[in-house]
């Protein structure tokens, strides 16, 4: 990635400052081992200065311990300097990390055309039996109940739920709780109907299938590796190595080149002055550090581009003034395209990209994508995961991170919550086995993902979702994504089934998980925009504090980038896993705002590059991947664009910083325009334009997957299964695997993505009980 160049003569200057001067223009010219040479011969004498360039170039080469060492040397013989101790404790970690490992080791994007092969047990399909008199009963007061209560949804989403007209956002959360309800039913029926869009062209099946492929008895009940065959009749919807779909119209959408508008504004820029945490870190109060590892823990399963390209990069320069620039003496920043769409000779509506991994909520962060993987992972006795023996936790590859089913991006966070649920389906498969001991290990493992899915996607829609944006109406419309509104109404929290007993057939009074499959004549994918909106890395901070469970203060603080691949194996086999779940559900994660993005992330280093800037890169990828910039975003979307910077916010600094880097108001990105919305829903954590995309995706990633829908029964997962899941909370799942969690706040709270505190909990920190008669009672007896 470094590119050759010539060093101008330095003329008649002394010695010592010719090879400073050589050394720096080395630098500039990407040629860091030149550098070292030029200033070799002042191993024993080299002051401060050289000792910092010496530390550059080591920094660049990605030979991090020399260069901590290198820095550490500048720093004794130069004094005091929090910069350049920034960059050797950025450097010392690093070599902890081992961050110069790739993980997993790069490959090449592929496109697939037919489901991969697979092979089961020969076990029973589920019967097609006549259902009891009692049963057919309760499905037919199901299915008249469903009509009635859709017909009337429909009615109070006509008429009661209008937007103001005009207003520039939109108002569902100033309405009446019965309005605001309506309106979003309202909001979700238009863009069901009108922001799904293909990536495959009119007449073909996803991926080019063959259309006379027919489905394997035993994908009849079982999810595939590759995510194949859940809707039989279009075998490589969702799967592995398909196309990203869209929610914005791609004839209306055109990815910037670079030699148009790719690079302008300058990535760069952009980061520095509208994400940099040039105020330190913002908190969010009511939310604990684990809710930021379990997001990218649920994107891992559901989106990846893959790799970046290793042939083509794109070139983001670095201002005069960049600190980065003056401490590496780093002339520009090299970030590798992302890959192409192998299958697009074959036709498509615009530019497609391919997602690596099964788009649905399958848990293939925690199975893989693909057969060999799973293979690996299992250790096919009784169903179960393979689990290190000595530690309990998973077991970890030479490369130093964990083995699972996807390795990238890795840390600390990831690696509990990768823990956590392979003890899940492992307690899962001891449950199955216990009432089912002729079982095969296939009929077991497959049963126990299908539990452990749903666990984990029951954990997401009503309690990582309410936690983040704790609002009464969206708290309800996620409980009723998975209930049913009827069921919230008229049973207490734990007495609540997922399916109940006469399930109402309609999506919002009877639930969306066991009733109809929809797709809404689409088939179904995860979307480059909803990759797009989900850039929520400004919830992770600086540092992570770690506490013991006896002890009221941090016993240690790790940065981030110390935490990372080989780092984040070193903390887990030093310390339990309970007192790092501890220790996150202590800690706060950062609000979703301008300027406040982690500058470990600005500042990353990834193999290949001692300097990456990920919140550059997330502002490129978009514009790279034909996402369109924000006031266009909104008006696909139906939504109003603004006019100026002043409808955005009204922070005066925000306003000047947006004008310092933008030309117009067309020109934001929507990264930066998400960031910068302050108008956001009561109690929300992001802003409107970011929700709608979640208002569609929330619910499409249940209503499409059959095993959540028409095959959400006790044939498919058993009566042990559904009741499992049932019983289920991110609180019960930490607790049955680390019961001495039972003393800490954890056992003073509801929602486990709370801040685990003890004793009276203060409503500005805990909102969601507010809207929980139970709950609020509890409290007020309490007071």
């Amino acid at each position: 990635m470094e590119q050759p160049g010539a060093v101008e003569d330095s003329g008649t200057l002394p010695r010592q400052d010719r090879d400073v001067v050589s050394a720096r223009r080395y630098l500039e010219q990407g040629q860091p081992e030149r550098a070292l040479e030029a200033l070799a011969g002042l191993n024993g004498d080299a002051d401060a200065e050289r000792e910092s360039l010496r530390g550059a170039a080591h920094f660049r080469l990605e030979q991090y311990a020399e260069a901590a060492r290198s820095f550490e040397s500048a720093l004794a013989k130069g004094g005091p300097n929090a910069e350049l101790e920034v960059w050797r404790s950025r450097a010392a970690a690093n070599a902890v990390a081992d961050v110069r490992q790739p993980v997993p080791q790069p490959r090449d994007v592929v496109a697939t055309t037919e489901p991969a092969p697979g092979k089961r047990d020969a076990w029973p399909a589920p019967a097609d039996r006549w259902p009891s008199r009692w049963s057919a009963l309760a499905l037919t007061v199901g299915k008249a109940a469903g009509l009635k209560a859709g017909a009337a949804v429909k009615i109070a989403a006509r008429t009661l739920g209008r937007e103001d007209p005009d207003s520039l956002w939109t108002s569902w959360y100033r309405k009446s709780f019965l309005r605001s309800v309506a309106t979003l039913a309202a909001h979700r029926e238009r863009l069901d109907h009108h922001q799904l869009f293909d990536a495959y062209p009119r007449g073909q099946r996803v991926g080019f299938a063959d259309p006379a492929l027919r489905p394997p008895v035993w994908a009849r009940r079982v999810r595939t590796a590759d995510g194949s065959w859940n809707t039989p009749d279009d075998p490589l919807a969702g799967a592995a190595h398909t196309r990203f779909g869209f929610n914005t119209a791609p004839s209306e959408t055109v990815p910037e080149h670079e030699d148009k508008q790719l690079l302008v504004p300058n990535p760069r820029k952009v980061s520095r002055v509208l994400l940099t945490r040039n105020e330190g870190f913002k908190p969010v109060p009511f939310l604990n550090l684990t809710a930021a590892a379990w997001i990218q823990f649920m994107n891992h399963d559901w989106v990846s581009y893959g790799d970046p390209s290793r042939t083509k990069f794109y070139r983001i320069p670095l201002d005069e003034d960049d600190p980065v620039r003056q401490r590496l003496h780093l002339t520009e920043m090299l970030v590798g395209a992302t890959p192409s769409d192998p299958s697009l000779s074959r036709g498509a509506p615009t530019q497609t990209h391919i997602n690596e991994v099964t788009s649905w909520w399958d848990g293939s962060q925690l199975y893989g994508s693909d057969a060999e993987t799973q293979h690996a992972l299992r250790s096919h006795v009784g169903g179960k995961l393979v689990m290190d023996p000595v530690t309990g936790n998973l077991p970890v590859e030479p490369d130093g991170v964990e083995r699972t089913g996807f390795r990238r991006n890795w840390w600390l966070g990831l690696s509990m919550l990768h823990t956590l649920f392979a003890k899940e389906h492992n307690a899962i498969c001891d449950r199955l086995r216990a009432s089912y001991p002729e079982w095969s290990d296939d009929r077991l493992f497959d049963t126990a993902r299908l539990i452990n899915a749903a666990v984990m996607a029951k954990i997401h829609t009503v309690e990582w979702t309410p936690a983040i944006l704790p609002n009464r109406t969206l708290n309800m419309a996620m409980n009723a994504n998975w209930y049913g509104a009827a069921t919230n109404l008229l049973r207490k929290k734990k007495e609540r089934k997922t399916k109940a007993t006469i399930n109402i057939a309609d999506p919002i009074a009877g639930g969306l998980v066991g009733n109809a499959t929809e797709n809404w004549g689409v088939p179904y994918s995860l979307t480059r925009e909803f990759l797009a909106v989900y850039r929520l890395h400004s919830l992770l901070p600086e540092e992570v504090e770690l506490f013991s469970l006896e002890g009221t203060a941090a016993s240690e603080t790790l940065p981030l980038a110390k935490v990372r691949q080989r780092g984040s194996h070193e903390v887990t086999n030093s310390r339990p896993m309970a007192e790092l779940f501890y220790s996150f559900g202590r800690q706060h994660p950062g609000q979703l705002v301008l300027n406040n993005y982690p500058r470990v992330l600005q500042e990353l280093s990834i193999p290949g590059a001692g300097f990456y800037d990920l919140g550059a890169v997330d502002i490129l990828r978009d514009r790279e991947r034909g996402v369109p910039r924000y006031n266009a975003f909104r008006r696909l979307l139906g939504l109003k664009p603004i006019g100026e910077f002043s409808d955005l916010t009204e922070d005066a600094e925000a306003i000047i910083a947006l004008k310092s880097v933008y030309d117009s108001v067309e020109d934001i990105d929507l990264l930066i325009g998400n960031l910068a919305e302050q108008h956001r829903p009561t109690g929300f954590g992001f802003g409107e334009t970011l929700f709608e995309i979640f208002i569609l995706n929330a619910s499409r990633r249940l209503q499409a997957d059959r095993f959540f829908t028409t095959d959400y029964t006790e044939e498919i997962y058993t009566q042990e299964g559904l009741d499992w899941i049932d019983q289920a909370s991110l609180k019960v799942v930490l607790l049955r695997h680390f019961p001495v969690l039972l003393g800490t706040g954890l056992a003073n709270i509801e929602n486990a993505f709370e801040p685990w505190d003890e004793g009276p909990l203060a409503d500005d920190r805990h909102p969601l009980r507010s809207f929980d008669p139970e709950l609020a009672a509890h409290d007020a007896r309490r007071r």
